[in-house]
């Protein structure tokens, strides 16, 4: 395993950075058009929700210090039983990975460079993050570190000034909503991104001191950013307009004008969901480069990651289109996450007890 060290600072920011990634861009358009003027509610039930599971995962790292995910299922479960868990957890981080890239691809061939083909988006972004993934968890969580501060200034200043579009009538847009069918709607949003931190399980090990508190500080700011996202989304752009469009925010950026010649600011956006994307990939990737090297015992980084681009990439492009994407999170994205996030997690907590309480019982038993 990787000989790094993680401060709580730099464990915060890997963990936003996987949180808010993707989802700003595209959980506002699809997350409208279901919950309209409560959008952004669902978003602060969803973050309790991420809070609770973060919780789980917390408590069964707890009982193996020093210890990943799949370190943790090799022990509880033995050489066979959990070898075919950690080959799962390898392969839904791969997906994952796959999938952001293809959001990436799709989002710069639709907005920036419609004449430019997937595929190469695709290549070229896995390319410069498998060199992040060989360099090690330090460097990419250097860079969270480091480009974490520019990100909120780069999107809230400008973005506040849109502000003055304000409209509360937005807000009073004729719509029977009922809690409990409206969170079965969109238990998509509980999906992605929160059951998607369980991949920072494998970082655990590597964070010396705060690591509870940088992890659900970095779960609970993301969401809270997202939530205030969703609300000015709304607020901005109204639940009728938003809902029709597949990046709002984007929209939101593209529209602003400080000035005639101040005017146009998409490539402000641009910049950032391209940072961020890249660092929520090559977290994934590594997390996927990692589980693989300890399963198979393999030294070099390189001799896994390189390889990966390639498989990778071919698996970002089996979705047809971006609605396809969108249609299959909203169908299928919450069970398939129950089984890594929910599942296995308490499976493994449940054998845990169950090994651990005969040594209880020697010593609560008298003398």
């Amino acid at each position: 395993m990787e000989n790094a060290r993680l401060s709580g600072w730099q464990m915060f920011t890997v963990t936003y950075s996987l949180v808010i990634g993707t989802t700003y861009i595209l959980l506002p358009g699809k997350l409208m058009a279901d919950a309209k003027q409560y959008a952004w509610l669902i978003v602060v039930w969803s973050t309790l929700y991420g809070l609770l599971l973060a919780g789980v995962w917390l408590y069964l790292a707890k009982h193996y210090p020093g210890k990943g995910i799949i370190e943790i299922a090799n022990e509880v479960l033995g050489k066979w039983a959990g070898g075919a868990v950690s080959i799962l957890y390898i392969l839904f981080f791969i997906q994952m990975a796959s999938w952001v890239t293809r959001n990436l691809g799709d989002f710069m061939h639709s907005t920036l460079m419609p004449r430019t083909p997937v595929p190469m988006f695709v290549i070229l972004t896995l390319f410069a993050c498998a060199y992040a993934v060989v360099k090690g968890i330090e460097t990419i969580a250097i860079v969270c570190e480091l480009i974490t501060p520019y990100m909120v200034l780069a999107f809230w200043l400008p973005f506040s000034f849109m502000l003055r579009e304000w409209d509360w009538t937005y807000f009073k847009v004729p719509f029977d909503f009922q809690i409990m069918p409206m969170m079965i709607k969109t238990n998509y949003v509980f999906a992605f991104p929160y059951m998607e931190t369980v991949a920072l399980m494998m970082l655990f090990p590597f964070v010396g001191q705060r690591l509870k508190t940088s992890y659900l500080l970095g779960i609970g700011i993301g969401g809270c950013i997202l939530t205030l996202c969703m609300f000015f989304t709304i607020g901005i752009l109204g639940t009728s307009r938003g809902s029709a469009l597949v990046y709002p925010i984007f929209t939101i950026f593209r529209e602003m004008q400080f000035s005639r010649f101040i005017e146009h600011l998409e490539a402000v956006i641009s910049i950032n969901i391209l940072l961020l994307v890249c660092l929520k990939l090559s977290i994934l990737f590594y997390c996927a480069v990692l589980g693989i090297c300890q399963l198979f015992k393999v030294e070099k980084r390189a001799a896994v990651a390189y390889p990966l681009v390639w498989f990778m990439s071919a698996y970002s492009l089996l979705f047809a289109n971006i609605l396809e994407n969108i249609v299959w999170i909203q169908k299928y994205l919450f069970p398939y996450y129950m089984l890594f996030a929910i599942i296995i997690p308490v499976l493994l907590i449940f054998l845990t007890w169950i090994r651990n309480k005969p040594k209880l019982l020697r010593n609560q038993s008298p003398a």
